[in-house]
Protein backbone atom coordinates (compact mmCIF):
# COMPACT_ATOMS: atom_id res chain seq x y z
CA UNK A 1 0.00 0.00 0.00
CA UNK A 2 1.55 3.32 -0.51
CA UNK A 3 1.59 6.38 1.08
CA UNK A 4 -1.50 7.65 -0.16
CA UNK A 5 -3.48 4.89 -0.45
CA UNK A 6 -2.85 4.68 3.38
CA UNK A 7 -4.04 8.09 3.69
CA UNK A 8 -7.32 7.40 1.81
CA UNK A 9 -7.71 3.95 4.19
CA UNK A 10 -7.45 5.87 7.46
CA UNK A 11 -10.16 8.10 5.97
CA UNK A 12 -12.48 4.93 5.94
CA UNK A 13 -16.08 6.36 6.42
CA UNK A 14 -15.48 10.26 5.47
CA UNK A 15 -13.90 9.34 2.11
CA UNK A 16 -16.86 6.88 1.56
CA UNK A 17 -19.69 9.74 2.37
CA UNK A 18 -17.50 12.50 0.87
CA UNK A 19 -17.77 10.42 -2.45
CA UNK A 20 -21.99 9.78 -1.41
CA UNK A 21 -22.57 13.99 -0.78
CA UNK A 22 -25.86 14.85 -2.23
CA UNK A 23 -24.37 17.23 -4.64
CA UNK A 24 -22.42 14.42 -6.56
CA UNK A 25 -25.69 12.08 -6.47
CA UNK A 26 -27.44 14.85 -7.81
CA UNK A 27 -25.10 15.33 -10.84
CA UNK A 28 -24.42 11.96 -11.56
CA UNK A 29 -28.27 11.25 -12.00
CA UNK A 30 -28.57 14.41 -13.61
CA UNK A 31 -31.34 15.29 -11.30
CA UNK A 32 -29.54 18.67 -9.79
CA UNK A 33 -31.86 21.81 -10.80
CA UNK A 34 -30.30 24.81 -12.40
CA UNK A 35 -30.35 26.82 -9.56
CA UNK A 36 -28.57 24.52 -7.53
CA UNK A 37 -25.97 24.56 -9.90
CA UNK A 38 -25.64 28.10 -10.46
CA UNK A 39 -25.15 28.82 -7.02
CA UNK A 40 -22.34 25.94 -7.13
CA UNK A 41 -20.33 27.49 -9.71
CA UNK A 42 -20.30 30.96 -7.83
CA UNK A 43 -19.21 29.27 -4.27
CA UNK A 44 -16.45 27.55 -6.72
CA UNK A 45 -15.22 30.79 -8.42
CA UNK A 46 -15.40 32.42 -4.94
CA UNK A 47 -12.85 29.93 -4.00
CA UNK A 48 -10.24 30.13 -6.89
CA UNK A 49 -8.83 33.25 -5.22
CA UNK A 50 -8.03 31.22 -1.73
CA UNK A 51 -6.65 28.13 -4.18
CA UNK A 52 -4.50 30.91 -6.03
CA UNK A 53 -2.96 31.81 -2.79
CA UNK A 54 -2.44 28.39 -1.37
CA UNK A 55 -0.78 28.18 -4.64
CA UNK A 56 1.54 31.09 -4.09
CA UNK A 57 2.73 29.24 -0.64
CA UNK A 58 2.96 26.04 -2.33
CA UNK A 59 5.68 27.25 -4.60
CA UNK A 60 7.54 29.30 -2.05
CA UNK A 61 7.97 26.29 0.16
CA UNK A 62 8.66 23.52 -2.84
CA UNK A 63 12.09 21.28 -2.28
CA UNK A 64 13.38 22.63 -5.75
CA UNK A 65 12.91 24.29 -9.05
CA UNK A 66 11.35 21.21 -10.60
CA UNK A 67 7.98 21.12 -8.18
CA UNK A 68 8.47 25.33 -7.95
CA UNK A 69 8.16 25.40 -11.88
CA UNK A 70 5.12 22.50 -11.92
CA UNK A 71 3.14 24.27 -9.40
CA UNK A 72 4.05 27.60 -10.93
CA UNK A 73 1.95 26.80 -14.23
CA UNK A 74 -0.60 25.40 -12.44
CA UNK A 75 -0.84 28.89 -10.69
CA UNK A 76 -0.60 30.21 -14.36
CA UNK A 77 -3.55 28.09 -15.28
CA UNK A 78 -5.83 28.68 -12.31
CA UNK A 79 -5.75 32.50 -13.02
CA UNK A 80 -6.10 32.33 -16.86
CA UNK A 81 -7.62 29.14 -18.04
CA UNK A 82 -9.99 28.97 -14.80
CA UNK A 83 -11.03 32.45 -15.46
CA UNK A 84 -12.08 31.61 -18.78
CA UNK A 85 -13.76 28.84 -18.05
CA UNK A 86 -15.89 30.09 -15.10
CA UNK A 87 -16.74 33.01 -17.74
CA UNK A 88 -17.84 30.55 -20.20
CA UNK A 89 -20.14 28.92 -17.77
CA UNK A 90 -21.75 31.17 -16.27
CA UNK A 91 -22.57 32.48 -19.31
CA UNK A 92 -23.61 28.86 -20.63
CA UNK A 93 -25.28 28.07 -17.39
CA UNK A 94 -27.63 31.31 -18.02
CA UNK A 95 -26.33 33.55 -14.67
CA UNK A 96 -27.43 37.09 -15.55
CA UNK A 97 -24.96 39.30 -15.98
CA UNK A 98 -24.97 40.76 -12.29
CA UNK A 99 -25.01 37.30 -11.15
CA UNK A 100 -21.97 36.13 -13.07
CA UNK A 101 -19.63 36.58 -9.74
CA UNK A 102 -18.51 35.00 -6.58
CA UNK A 103 -20.24 34.63 -3.58
CA UNK A 104 -18.54 35.34 -0.68
CA UNK A 105 -17.95 32.21 1.53
CA UNK A 106 -20.68 31.53 4.67
CA UNK A 107 -20.61 29.34 7.22
CA UNK A 108 -20.60 26.58 5.55
CA UNK A 109 -18.07 27.17 2.59
CA UNK A 110 -16.16 29.44 4.99
CA UNK A 111 -14.21 25.59 6.43
CA UNK A 112 -12.45 24.94 3.58
CA UNK A 113 -11.26 28.17 2.74
CA UNK A 114 -10.07 28.47 6.77
CA UNK A 115 -8.43 24.93 6.00
CA UNK A 116 -6.31 25.76 2.94
CA UNK A 117 -5.74 29.23 4.03
CA UNK A 118 -4.11 28.74 7.20
CA UNK A 119 -2.03 25.44 6.24
CA UNK A 120 -0.74 27.27 3.43
CA UNK A 121 0.08 30.13 5.66
CA UNK A 122 1.55 28.17 8.77
CA UNK A 123 2.72 24.53 7.90
CA UNK A 124 4.87 23.04 5.32
CA UNK A 125 5.07 22.07 1.54
CA UNK A 126 3.48 18.42 2.32
CA UNK A 127 0.93 19.15 4.43
CA UNK A 128 -0.40 21.82 1.29
CA UNK A 129 -0.34 18.72 -0.74
CA UNK A 130 -2.05 16.68 1.21
CA UNK A 131 -5.12 19.23 1.31
CA UNK A 132 -4.97 19.31 -2.53
CA UNK A 133 -5.21 15.75 -2.77
CA UNK A 134 -7.79 15.41 -0.41
CA UNK A 135 -10.02 17.84 -2.83
CA UNK A 136 -8.48 16.79 -5.94
CA UNK A 137 -8.70 12.91 -5.28
CA UNK A 138 -12.23 12.75 -4.28
CA UNK A 139 -13.22 14.90 -7.78
CA UNK A 140 -11.23 12.78 -10.02
CA UNK A 141 -12.86 9.40 -8.06
CA UNK A 142 -16.11 10.90 -8.51
CA UNK A 143 -15.96 12.27 -11.68
CA UNK A 144 -14.85 9.08 -13.69
CA UNK A 145 -18.07 7.47 -12.21
CA UNK A 146 -19.90 10.28 -13.03
CA UNK A 147 -18.89 10.78 -17.09
CA UNK A 148 -20.00 7.66 -17.73
CA UNK A 149 -23.54 8.32 -17.40
CA UNK A 150 -23.09 12.60 -19.02
CA UNK A 151 -25.90 14.91 -18.38
CA UNK A 152 -28.20 16.30 -20.73
CA UNK A 153 -26.91 20.10 -20.12
CA UNK A 154 -24.01 20.42 -21.63
CA UNK A 155 -22.67 22.87 -19.02
CA UNK A 156 -22.78 19.88 -16.13
CA UNK A 157 -21.46 17.33 -18.60
CA UNK A 158 -18.27 19.64 -19.40
CA UNK A 159 -17.89 20.18 -15.81
CA UNK A 160 -17.85 16.60 -14.96
CA UNK A 161 -15.28 15.57 -17.61
CA UNK A 162 -13.28 18.50 -16.86
CA UNK A 163 -12.23 16.44 -13.17
CA UNK A 164 -12.61 12.89 -15.29
CA UNK A 165 -9.10 12.79 -17.14
CA UNK A 166 -6.55 14.71 -18.83
CA UNK A 167 -4.65 17.55 -17.73
CA UNK A 168 -6.51 17.29 -14.32
CA UNK A 169 -6.11 13.22 -13.29
CA UNK A 170 -2.44 13.99 -14.58
CA UNK A 171 -2.05 16.59 -11.85
CA UNK A 172 -3.53 13.93 -9.08
CA UNK A 173 -1.40 11.32 -9.79
CA UNK A 174 1.69 13.88 -9.41
CA UNK A 175 0.45 15.01 -6.11
CA UNK A 176 -0.20 11.28 -5.01
CA UNK A 177 3.37 10.58 -6.55
CA UNK A 178 5.09 14.24 -4.54
CA UNK A 179 3.44 12.39 -1.22
CA UNK A 180 4.34 8.77 -1.96
CA UNK A 181 7.69 9.67 -1.95
CA UNK A 182 7.95 11.84 0.12
CA UNK A 183 5.85 10.83 2.96
CA UNK A 184 7.17 7.68 4.04
CA UNK A 185 10.55 9.51 5.11
CA UNK A 186 8.36 12.26 7.20
CA UNK A 187 8.48 11.86 11.20
CA UNK A 188 5.61 10.08 12.66
CA UNK A 189 4.42 13.39 14.03
CA UNK A 190 4.00 14.69 10.51
CA UNK A 191 2.75 11.86 9.06
CA UNK A 192 -0.22 11.26 11.16
CA UNK A 193 -0.87 15.22 10.48
CA UNK A 194 -0.80 14.74 6.60
CA UNK A 195 -3.67 11.98 7.33
CA UNK A 196 -5.66 14.30 9.26
CA UNK A 197 -5.61 17.35 6.91
CA UNK A 198 -6.57 14.76 4.49
CA UNK A 199 -9.59 13.79 6.60
CA UNK A 200 -10.32 17.16 7.43
CA UNK A 201 -10.45 18.26 3.73
CA UNK A 202 -13.02 15.47 3.00
CA UNK A 203 -15.28 16.82 6.09
CA UNK A 204 -14.63 20.37 4.67
CA UNK A 205 -16.11 19.74 1.01
CA UNK A 206 -18.79 17.98 2.41
CA UNK A 207 -19.57 21.24 4.02
CA UNK A 208 -18.52 23.08 1.21
CA UNK A 209 -20.69 21.75 -1.43
CA UNK A 210 -24.08 21.93 1.15
CA UNK A 211 -23.81 25.20 0.51
CA UNK A 212 -24.88 25.08 -3.05
CA UNK A 213 -28.37 23.89 -1.78
CA UNK A 214 -28.27 26.99 0.75
CA UNK A 215 -30.09 30.25 -0.64
CA UNK A 216 -28.57 33.24 0.46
Amino acid sequence: MTFTEGMRTAAGAVWDASLDHRFFRDVAADTITDDVFRRYLRVEYGFVDTAARCLGFAVAKAPSFAERRRLALGLHGLVTDQQDYFSVAFERAGLPPAERTAVAPNALSQGLHTLFLGTAETAGYEEIQACVLGAEWMYLTWCSTAHRTPSRRSVIADWVALHAGGPFAEHVAWVRAELDTRGPHLGPERQARLGQLFKATLEAEMAFHDAAYQSR
